[in-house]
C-alpha cells in the first residue's frame, strides 16, 4: 500500500515539476527551499528532543504557545521547527530564535530518512492536520513517538479522506495521540481510520493566543498615519475579496473618516492588490514603504499590509476589523486574533474551516457574520459610530476567548509525557 503511494507520488511529483520550476522563477517560491525539502543539509548531524511541524503562519502562532509552555516546564528541551511555506518559515525564525529551523521534507522515503538521520527527533508533534503516510510511517517505524496536536477535520476533507481509509488508518497507527479540536472532529478521526482509544479532545490551541505582545516596529509611523482616526482591519483578504472591499472603502473612509488596514493573506497577492489600489481614488501607502513616505508629512487612508507576522499587532489598534476568505468560498481565516484583542469582528458566511470558532463566537454574540458587502459596510459603520455597541462587543470578545483557553496547556502536557 505504501509503495502504490509512493510510486503514484514520484508520478505526481514529475507530472508538476515544469509547475514548480515556472513558479520558482516568476514568484520566488520553491526554488529557495528545494534542497531542504529533498533532505539535503549543510551541517553535521544532530540530536532533538522535539520536531514540531508547523505548516504555515497560522499554524506557527498556533505552536507559539505550545513551545512556550513546554520551555517553561523543561527548559532544556532541544527543539527542531518545520514549514512548509516560506513565510511561515519567516515567521517560525521571529518566534523561535533559539530552535533549530528547516523545511518539512518532501513524502518521499528517502528525503525523509535523510531529514530523520539529520535531526534525530525523539518525539514528533504535528501541528494541525498534515497527514503524510511516509512521514509517518519511517517516524513511527524508528519509535519517535508521534502526536498530533489541535487536530481538525474540515468537510471537504472528510469527502476526500474516505475512500482513503485504509491507507489512512496505518498512517494513524503510528500516532500515540491525536489530540482533536472539538467532539465532532474526534468523531471524524474516527471515521477516516483513527483508533478511537487513541484520539481526545483538546480544545482549539489558538484560544491560547492571547493578544499579540510582539512590539509592533513600525508603530511610530503608523500612529502618525492613523492621526487619531478610528481604524477598520480588513484581515487575511483572499482573491475576489480585496475587489469587492474596495468598491465599497472609499464610502467607508470618507463618511466615517476612518483608518483602513488591508492585509492580503499571501505574500504573492501583495503587488496585484497595490496594483488595484493604485488604480482606485484611495490614498493609500505600502507597509514596505512607511518610513519613507511618513516623514514627507503626506496623509494617507489606508495602509497595504505587504508583511508577513504584524497583522496579530496591528488588530490592537482596531476600532472593528473584518476576517477574510469568508466572503468567498474558501473555508474562512481564524478569528481568534481580534476578538482576544478586544475588536469587534466579522467574518462572511463562508467558515468551513473555523466552523467551530465561528460558532461559538457566534453562540456568544461575541462576532457577527455578515452575508456580503453592503452588511460588512453596516458592521463596520456601527462599531465605529457608537461606542456603546462597540465597548459590548469588544467585552463580549474577550471573554469567549478567556472561556476557550486551556487547549495550550493540555498539548504542552501530553507532548512533555513523550519526551525523553
Amino acid at each position: 500500500m505504501f509503495m502504490l503511494y509512493e510510486a503514484l507520488l514520484y508520478l505526481a511529483f514529475v507530472l508538476a515539476f515544469p509547475w514548480f520550476l515556472v513558479t520558482g522563477f516568476l514568484r520566488g517560491k520553491y526554488l529557495t527551499n528545494f534542497g531542504p525539502r529533498l533532505g539535503f543539509y549543510r551541517g553535521a548531524p544532530m540530536r532533538h528532543d522535539l520536531w514540531l511541524h508547523a505548516v504555515s503562519v497560522g499554524e506557527v502562532l498556533a505552536a507559539r504557545p505550545i513551545v512556550e509552555r513546554i520551555m517553561k516546564a523543561r527548559p532544556e528541551t532541544s527543539v527542531i521547527v518545520t514549514t512548509t511555506t516560506i513565510s511561515g518559515q519567516t515567521l517560525a525564525r521571529s518566534l523561535f530564535p533559539d530552535a533549530t529551523l528547516t523545511y518539512f521534507p518532501f513524502d518521499f522515503s528517502f528525503a525523509v530518512s535523510r531529514f530523520l538521520r539529520q535531526f534525530s527527533p525523539s518525539a514528533f508533534a504535528n501541528m494541525e492536520t498534515e497527514i503524510w503516510p511516509n512521514v509517518s510511517r519511517l517516524t513511527g517505524q524508528r519509535g519517535i513517538r508521534m502526536l498530533l496536536a489541535n487536530g481538525r477535520i474540515s468537510d471537504r476533507s472528510l469527502r476526500h479522506y474516505r475512500p482513503f481509509r485504509m491507507l489512512l488508518s496505518r498512517v494513524f497507527s503510528y500516532y500515540s495521540v491525536i489530540l482533536a479540536r472539538d467532539p465532532v472532529d474526534r468523531d471524524r478521526f474516527i471515521a477516516i481510520g483513527a483508533p478511537a482509544e487513541r484520539v481526545e479532545v483538546s480544545g482549539n490551541v489558538k484560544f491560547d493566543l492571547g493578544p499579540q505582545s510582539r512590539p509592533l516596529e513600525i508603530r511610530e509611523e503608523l500612529d502618525a498615519l492613523i492621526a487619531g482616526r478610528k481604524v477598520f482591519v480588513a484581515g487575511s483578504t483572499v482573491e475576489g475579496e480585496d475587489e469587492m472591499l474596495l468598491a465599497a472603502l472609499p464610502a467607508l473612509i470618507a463618511d466615517l473618516h476612518a483608518f483602513v488596514v488591508l492585509a492580503p493573506r499571501k505574500p504573492e497577492r501583495f503587488e496585484l492588490v497595490a496594483g488595484l489600489l493604485a488604480a482606485s481614488p484611495i490614498r493609500f501607502v505600502r507597509r514596505s514603504e512607511i518610513g519613507d513616505y511618513a516623514t514627507k508629512g503626506r496623509t494617507f487612508d489606508l495602509l497595504l499590509l505587504d508583511s508577513i507576522g504584524e497583522l496579530a499587532s496591528i488588530y490592537q489598534l482596531a476600532a472593528a476589523a473584518f476576517v477574510g476568505g469568508s466572503l468567498v468560498q474558501t473555508g474562512g481565516h481564524n478569528p481568534i486574533e481580534p476578538a482576544a484583542a478586544g475588536v469587534p469582528v466579522c467574518f462572511g458566511p463562508y467558515m468551513t474551516n473555523f466552523r467551530e470558532i465561528a460558532a461559538t463566537f457566534l453562540a456568544k454574540d461575541a462576532a457577527v457574520e455578515v452575508e456580503d458587502i453592503p452588511a460588512l459596510s453596516r458592521f463596520v459603520r456601527r462599531m465605529l459610530t457608537d461606542e456603546k455597541a462597540n465597548a459590548e462587543m469588544s467585552q463580549r470578545a474577550r471573554e469567549t476567548v478567556e472561556r476557550n483557553r486551556g487547549a495550550a496547556d493540555h498539548t504542552a502536557k501530553r507532548i512533555l509525557e513523550m519526551l525523553p
